[in-house]
């Protein structure tokens, strides 16, 4: 028996699903509800298929090949009903995949995981979290007007968590210690990138530059680098600033002072020793930069939206030299947004900065909704450091701070195949929207799983292996149709649906409805 996938031919001696006859051929059919060793529940529709020449459409994980026939699993009529299915999937999906604090952080960092480390008082893991998303952050963390707190649902109950402290915690904390945590650097590149500016959008963009493995050179017309931040309200320590720059010369990143761009240190200078070149060195005069060969108009330099692309091939922009702004965090932000800008254009890719990610909201909670997400945390008040204002935490206050999170966040956000496959197919939550989502519901009874019925795609997975690993009380549908729900037959707690197959269960869950029970440990709330 022949087949043809995708334009590869497979000779087959038997019986032969779609799905494991494209696995033979390397090809990667998507699916949620199906598992290997189980048998297949067909409820998710997202592996399906096309039959060339028919159009027929087939779910690849149950349907059989046959001699000569020929199969499509990436064409545009299967993308489309992928997408459509994923569409009715997301219209009741209830939660969200990020947490509100991270879409208003102005740099994106990961703030429920860095939380949760500096819980655990795991300092590495902490700052690991933090120097992802963060360059500089003993630094950053002096000056940021905290964006990230304002939508942290906490504020709701009573203050929002003091998640700028804690960051700073971490980050000074980390500092003092003899030997900082170090971020991982790409390989080299072979690349090597000039920044004019180190002031914070211009050591922004060289910290991620360098962690892409590009070479980084900044040059700096003063005698120090951030030197604009010494003469704002807050305080920068020496032994602050020469922390970071650690890091950073740990990254390979060098920094020459005294070196102001002109005659001598012109940009067809600098971009004839590099791939590319940033210009970070804050507001200019307009006649200045003429001088420099860029076009100016009457709005300042003129670049192209979105990448910072000045009128010369290969030269950047970025910070107050684009758009003054008094913020601290947007001028790092900048230089983050440029870090990929300009890896992309050394690397012949379009210049798009920080790619997107489906991220699906919850939006305004509804009435009572936030005390489902305080039930667990501890309810003491927001936490200051005791030594003063503009002190830093001590390690327990730190600690007790970090349980007041609700961790809004969805647990297995960078493994949820639901996410995955959204931002593949270019899903939308807004398509098939209804008039009112459905309540937010959180379960935990103490087992080794929690339960957030709202992500559930009833998919069956969570049923076929309670029924197949011998549960007394697993998994079961109740009701038909729209009603349909998965819960722990009869009424049982979820310890006691899932005395022996908890880890197995969360590791068959294609969501976050059935995660790993984090807060098991967790002191009781006050």
């Amino acid at each position: 028996m022949q087949v043809t996938i995708d334009g590869q031919a497979l000779e087959a001696d038997g019986p032969l699903t779609i799905l494991h006859a494209a696995r033979k051929l390397g090809i990667d059919i998507p699916t949620m509800c199906y598992m290997d060793n189980y048998d297949p529940f067909t409820s998710c529709m997202i592996c399906t298929v096309e039959v060339v020449g028919t159009g027929q459409k087939l779910p690849a994980c149950t349907a059989q090949i046959s001699d000569g026939m020929e199969i499509a699993t990436q064409s545009e009529a299967v993308r489309k009903f992928r997408k459509l299915t994923l569409d009715l999937l997301l219209s009741d999906h209830v939660g969200d995949c990020e947490a509100p604090c991270r879409r208003g952080c102005g740099v994106s960092m990961d703030i429920p995981q860095m939380i949760r480390h500096v819980e655990a008082d795991d300092l590495d893991k902490a700052m690991e979290v933090v120097r992802a998303d963060m360059a500089l952050p003993s630094v950053l963390e002096r000056f940021c007007h905290a964006p990230c707190e304002t939508p942290c649902r906490r504020g709701q109950y009573d203050e929002p968590i003091a998640i700028k402290d804690l960051t700073r915690y971490a980050s000074d904390r980390d500092l003092q210690r003899e030997a900082p945590w170090i971020p991982e650097r790409a390989v080299l590149s072979g690349k090597r990138i000039a920044i004019v500016g180190a002031g914070s959008s211009g050591l922004s963009a060289a910290y991620f530059l360098a962690l892409k493995g590009h070479a980084c050179t900044v040059y700096e017309k003063g005698t120090r680098v951030l030197d604009s931040l010494h003469t704002r309200d807050g305080e920068l320590p020496e032994w602050v600033v020469e922390g970071e720059l650690k890091v950073l010369r740990a990254l390979g990143v060098e920094i020459h002072l005294s070196k102001e761009l002109g005659d001598e240190l012109s940009p067809s200078q600098l971009m004839r020793d590099s791939d590319a070149l940033l210009l970070a060195m804050g507001q200019c005069d307009p006649e200045f930069l003429k001088s420099l060969g860029l076009k100016v108009d009457d709005k300042g330099l003129v670049t192209k939206k979105g990448s910072g692309l000045t009128s010369v091939p290969g030269v950047f922009a970025c910070g107050n030299l684009l758009k003054p702004d008094k913020r601290v965090i947007r001028s790092f932000a900048s230089g983050k947004h440029s870090a990929f800008v300009v890896d992309q254009f050394v690397n012949g890719h379009s210049l798009i900065g920080i790619p997107d990610y489906y991220d699906h909201t919850m939006g305004k909670l509804k009435e009572g909704e936030i005390d489902t997400f305080v039930e667990h945390a501890n309810k003491v008040g927001r936490q200051a450091p005791a030594a003063g204002k503009t002190e830093v935490f001590a390690i327990p206050e730190a600690q007790l701070e970090s349980t007041r999170c609700l961790h809004c966040d969805c647990r297995e956000k960078t493994n949820c195949d639901l996410r995955i496959n959204s931002h593949e197919y270019e899903a939308s939550q807004k398509h098939f929207k209804g008039p009112e989502r459905a309540t937010y519901a959180f379960v935990n009874q103490d087992a080794g799983a929690v339960y957030e019925a709202g992500k559930c795609i009833k998919c069956g997975c969570c049923v076929h292996v309670t029924n197949k690993e011998g549960e007394e009380f697993g998994f079961a549908f109740v009701g038909r149709g729209f009603d349909l729900k998965t819960t722990i037959s009869l009424g049982k707690t979820l310890k006691e649906g899932l005395v022996d197959v908890a880890e197995k269960v969360v590791q068959s869950c294609p969501t976050g409805a059935l995660s790993h029970n984090e807060k098991l440990g967790r002191p009781k709330p006050e």
